[in-house]
């Protein structure tokens, strides 16, 4: 059993207020408890920030619950509101994690704001498996982050290493009140189906699961890490300025090729490419010699994340939109 203060504890900053990502559920019911109890020793204010989406006939008395359980704890409350009805696209789950995330990205305004959020051990192992299903790589087997830069400060899920059922102990032990969201019972979600259908069958076969699959993770991360400090020193010499000289490029391997420029598109910002645009760029785009000025585009404009490579006297640069 892990001690859950502990993990809070040494993400905060002494008499600065802190974030809390609070639907409600469990996980962020136990999460909010835990932070409040570290923050009070640090003498530091919790604002608990809600997402009411609109999606469900609960919404409202969620959100109601949240501010009464907020002021009960005496934790400050924000809540902010999604028509989740008036958004279009393939995938509702992740079109409403977007807009949530676009939402906290207003709160953290500067390098010493933090959000917690109540990540664990299960929703790890569901985003590895979501993740490879779609033919993820080394960096998407490396599944959540302990701690990543959202706006212009941080997010941070100390429960990474938590057991679901160990959070849900937690809640009971501090008679904590939560609500739950009958819409984690609809398989037609994708993460879902995993949560309640495939991954019981795996705990059933193999229950100790959770420990090797999360070793297996972490080995991921480490071998990330390894090659990104690597291709930090190599792009050194094949950038100018801030554009990518073509030729030195092509002297690398194939596949290094690949991660110097995923590497190089991260430190601009960009969004990335999947796996087959990839593919495209280095085996087709910078070999381009048809035209003056070759370009290649992937992303959307709609959604602010269109990526416009251009070639020009044998550098590469992204096009400013």
């Amino acid at each position: 059993m892990f001690n859950l203060k502990s993990l809070i504890t040494p993400h905060l900053i002494k008499g600065k207020k802190c974030f809390v990502a609070y639907s409600g559920g469990v996980d962020s019911t136990v999460l909010l408890n835990e932070v409040g109890k570290a923050a009070n020793e640090l003498n530091s204010e919790v604002e608990a920030v809600h997402v009411n989406h609109g999606y469900s006939k609960s919404s409202e008395s969620w959100e109601e619950h949240c501010k009464i359980f907020c002021k009960k704890k005496g934790f400050s409350f924000k809540s902010f509101q999604m028509d989740s009805k008036n958004l279009k696209g393939a995938s509702l789950e992740s079109l409403m994690r977007e807009r949530r995330y676009e939402i906290f990205q207003k709160i953290l305004i500067d390098k010493t704001s933090l959000l917690f959020m109540g990540h664990h051990l299960d929703d790890q192992i569901e985003t590895l498996f979501f993740r490879l299903i779609r033919g993820t790589g080394l960096k998407g087997a490396s599944s959540i982050p302990l701690k990543r830069n959202l706006g212009n400060g941080f997010i941070v899920r100390p429960f990474l290493k938590v057991a679901k059922e160990e959070i849900i102990q937690n809640a009971i032990q501090n008679n904590l009140s939560f609500v739950e969201d009958d819409s984690n019972n609809n398989n037609d979600f994708d993460r879902n189906y995993l949560r309640n259908i495939v991954i019981p069958k795996i705990s059933e076969r193999w229950p100790n699961y959770r420990k090797s699959i999360s070793r297996s993770i972490d080995n991921q991360k480490d071998s990330f890490e390894f090659l990104t400090e690597i291709s930090k020193k190599e792009l050194v010499k094949i950038v100018k300025g801030e554009d990518i000289k073509i030729n030195e490029l092509k002297k690398y391997d194939v596949n290094f090729q690949k991660i110097l420029l995923l590497s190089w598109l991260e430190n601009k910002k960009c969004n990335l490419p999947n796996s087959s645009v990839l593919e495209e760029i280095i085996n087709k785009f910078i070999h381009s010699e048809k035209t003056s000025c070759p370009k290649h585009i992937w992303g959307s404009k709609n959604k602010g994340n269109e990526v416009c490579l251009i070639i020009k006297k044998g550098m590469m640069s992204v096009e400013a939109s």
